[in-house]
């Protein structure tokens, strides 16, 4: 288990075969999407946004960025908050692309307060960011929530808060073993979705 690297993400946004499922699947079957989840992130990390939303098309999800929101005016302003604050609260899921620049952001730790004020544990998910050569020294709050890690065959799963700290290492297969209830990111969302539709 690791946490997803910034180069890894950008690769997968500048996919060439991403960008054919995207032009020839996502833009008629989103419309459709049952599931949406707004996608916090800093607007200096587009490209790894983008990279997080291409992961996540494949599932079939509506991803919300702002910045591709064309009813936002060009300069950030109290209708921008409103906004945001209105789809975060209608979102099925927020998730957090925690990185440096995120966390040091000032839109980001506000989107991430408003889902917390909005949403039940389970519908927040931080994914922490790393470069190639750094460690993750995200703020201690961020280990209330849940969070995404990548496997070694590129699996992206969701652990639980008390499943290990940020700077603990284990093997996925100490992880499973011990935490049965660890899932994947589909299966995370997938179970959470059919709770609230029953």
């Amino acid at each position: 288990m690791a946490f997803l690297k910034g180069s890894f993400l950008i690769e997968v946004a500048k996919n060439p075969k991403m960008e054919d499922f995207k032009r020839n699947y996502i833009v008629e079957e989103l419309s459709k999407a049952e599931i949406t989840i707004f996608l916090s992130h800093s607007h200096k990390d587009k490209f790894l946004a983008d990279g997080f939303k291409n992961l996540l098309a494949q599932y079939k999800y509506k991803v919300y960025i702002d910045w591709q929101d064309y009813s936002l005016p060009d300069t950030p302003n109290r209708k921008t908050a409103e906004r945001i604050k209105e789809k975060i609260k209608t979102s099925d899921f927020f998730i957090l692309l925690a990185t440096y620049n995120a966390l040091s952001s000032r839109w980001c730790p506000w989107e991430l307060g408003i889902a917390d004020g909005v949403k039940s544990e389970n519908s927040i998910l931080i994914v922490p960011i790393i470069s190639d050569s750094e460690k993750f020294e995200g703020n201690e709050y961020l280990q209330l929530y849940n969070r995404v890690e990548i496997s070694s065959d590129e699996k992206l799963l969701v652990l639980k808060p008390e499943v290990k700290e940020y700077n603990i290492t284990l093997q996925e297969s100490e992880i499973i073993r011990k935490y049965r209830n660890s899932s994947t990111l589909k299966e995370f969302i997938e179970r959470r979705r059919r709770k609230y539709l029953l």
